[in-house]
């Protein structure tokens, strides 16, 4: 039973969600930054470094699949199930890391995404007002400062300290998380076309590249932990001031911010040559202002386009599949063939931005009246 604050202190379930998606996010955060450089310190390959990130994003395709038609008992057995696995996985972390990391850290990965999945299906059914802000930002701010944190805590006393922190954040989320419940909805009127949606694909592609295969790379070039949070951090800053400005920017067509989330990441190739600090920077500044255009935007699109529970399983279908393919795609195939396999990678979001563009040229060519 979870426990509730009592007298003027009693937070409704909108409250709830803010403090419980901080503290999830920041022991997750904190736990998804640290897992890719203890796995290089340990000698882990750039392979197997990616096969931990692919089984963090193949549950969130099989979760937001199977609940789609899932109940409030169901939604609420997952954050359960979640926060007390990764409670426990991390206290194990504390004191096996060195040992069992790999299988603990592939089991802490799996875990996750129930929780996630859970509280986006059952936002709508919340007190409050700006559900979907407050979770939005709950996570956001974790997403850009436990890297920035937990990469001086690291260089200075270590892994085992990180793990301390995340069972102690998860433990605080389960104090919190309210008590969920299923709204039933009428499906949107409308169709979502899932060649805008794919831009999420992209914004999947580079999150997994960040994680997985960038920040190992970083170590194996001699970056110190602190400069790795920091770089690390930038992406999850601009994500998060993205996510501030495009509130406030005028609307466009939903094309238009699949192009412009593309082309951000585009240049993403340029790391394939030169790896410096600065070039770094410039790609992670560029692309995460990418990923906020499509985690903001597109996931609009798709909510007025479908109901809840088809939007989360698009929405996290699209990122989870680009995710693995940028952590254990590009992890193997820059293990086998080097760096010039980044190239490759990120051409296509340049493409698909270009076939964007040209498919609406075309249409606006078909519809447009002939002169007599």
């Amino acid at each position: 039973m979870i426990p509730r604050l009592g007298g003027r202190f009693r937070l409704n379930s909108s409250k709830r969600l803010f403090i419980s998606s901080l503290a999830f996010a920041s022991g997750w955060m904190s736990l998804s930054f640290t897992f890719p450089l203890l796995a290089r310190n340990l000698g882990f390959s750039y392979s197997v470094i990616g096969l931990i990130g692919m089984s963090g994003a193949v549950p969130f395709i099989a979760v937001s699949y199977l609940f789609r038609h899932s109940t409030t008992r169901v939604l609420r057995i997952g954050t359960a199930l979640s926060l007390t696995a990764l409670v426990s996985l991390s206290i194990a972390m504390v004191f096996g890391y060195e040992r069992y990391f790999l299988p603990i850290a592939l089991l802490a990965s799996l875990f996750q995404a129930p929780w996630w999945i859970s509280n986006e299906i059952a936002l709508g059914g919340m007190e409050g007002s700006n559900n979907a802000e407050k979770y939005s930002i709950g996570w956001g701010l974790p997403n850009a400062a436990a890297p920035l944190v937990m990469g001086a805590v690291i260089g200075a006393f270590g892994f085992r300290y990180v793990f301390f922190f995340a069972a102690a954040a998860f433990t605080l989320s389960i104090y919190f998380t309210q008590k969920l419940n299923v709204v039933l909805e009428q499906r949107q009127h409308g169709r979502t076309e899932l060649k805008y949606v794919t831009s999420l694909f992209f914004s999947g592609l580079f999150s997994g590249f960040e994680y997985y295969v960038l920040e190992p790379l970083m170590r194996s070039l001699g970056y110190a932990y602190y400069l790795i949070g920091f770089i690390v951090g930038i992406y999850g800053v601009m994500v998060a001031i993205g996510f501030i400005v495009l509130n406030y920017s005028k609307e466009l067509e939903p094309w238009h911010y699949s192009v412009i989330s593309a082309s951000l990441v585009f240049p993403t190739i340029i790391l394939a040559f030169e790896n410096s600090a600065l070039i770094i920077i410039g790609v992670s500044l560029a692309s995460g202002l990418g990923v906020s255009v499509s985690m903001s935007k597109i996931l609009s699109y798709i909510a007025k386009t479908s109901d809840t529970r088809t939007g989360v399983y698009y929405y996290e279908s699209m990122f989870g599949l680009g995710f693995i393919i940028g952590s254990l795609g590009e992890g193997t195939l820059l293990q086998i063939m080097g760096n010039f396999t980044i190239f490759f990678l990120f051409l296509w979001s340049g493409v698909y931005a270009a076939a964007i563009i040209i498919y609406v040229k075309l249409r606006s060519l078909a519809v447009t009246p002939s002169r007599p």
